[in-house]
């Protein structure tokens, strides 16, 4: 479980300055890091110190529980990443990304997003094992859990509490920025393989 922003762009390429222009590479990846920061410093800041509900902290996590809220570990959680991602089933990439990686955090970021009461209740006593039910002994639980969170905001990227909050007050300067030190980069890359200066770093 967890939550991502992505930036798109050529990750070929990317994967061809660091085999070959380790220093360039490394210089892009600087920037990307005082792009990305101030949003991720931002959304850190969103993350309430105490639980949004008493049940939601004070327990240890358990496999297949609700996992706890722990102010620190959301916090932890959400960081950036300034080298390229994986290519998913779809084809695409993304040459950089905020993340929100803990299940707490992903759970603050989202709840309520596809369902604004909470999730369809089936009880505790029901043989489900879909994680996209309420198992609790209350059936408005859930409908309260969202009632005590934040409100969802809407960014380009998504609707969030969090990453996607920090990404809507930013107002596209980071992303706008990223892309901007990717272009300078690659396109410095191309002029010196045009001219032939390449060479496998060691």
């Amino acid at each position: 479980m967890g939550v991502r922003v992505e930036i798109r762009g050529n990750a070929d390429l990317r994967k061809a300055m660091r085999r070959f222009t380790p220093d360039l590479e490394k210089a892009l990846k600087k920037e990307i890091g005082l792009a990305l920061r101030p949003v991720v410093r931002q959304a850190r800041g969103f993350v309430p110190e105490d639980s949004p509900m008493s049940g939601w902290a004070g327990r240890s996590f358990s496999e297949g529980k609700f996992p706890t809220y722990n102010a620190t570990t959301v916090i932890a959680g959400i960081a950036y990443k300034s080298t390229p991602s994986k290519i998913n089933e779809n084809g695409f990439s993304s040459m950089a990304s905020i993340q929100n990686k803990s299940a707490a955090g992903a759970i603050f970021e989202g709840a309520g997003r596809a369902n604004p009461q909470g999730q369809p209740w089936v009880g505790s006593k029901t043989g489900s094992r879909s994680n996209k039910v309420s198992k609790s002994n209350n059936p408005h639980a859930g409908a309260k859990f969202i009632e005590n969170l934040p409100p969802l905001v809407s960014s380009l990227k998504g609707r969030g509490r969090l990453i996607y909050r920090a990404w809507a007050a930013n107002q596209g300067r980071a992303e706008g920025a990223t892309m901007k030190a990717i272009d300078k980069a690659l396109t410095q890359f191309r002029a010196e393989a045009a001219k032939g200066k390449l060479r496998k770093a060691a």
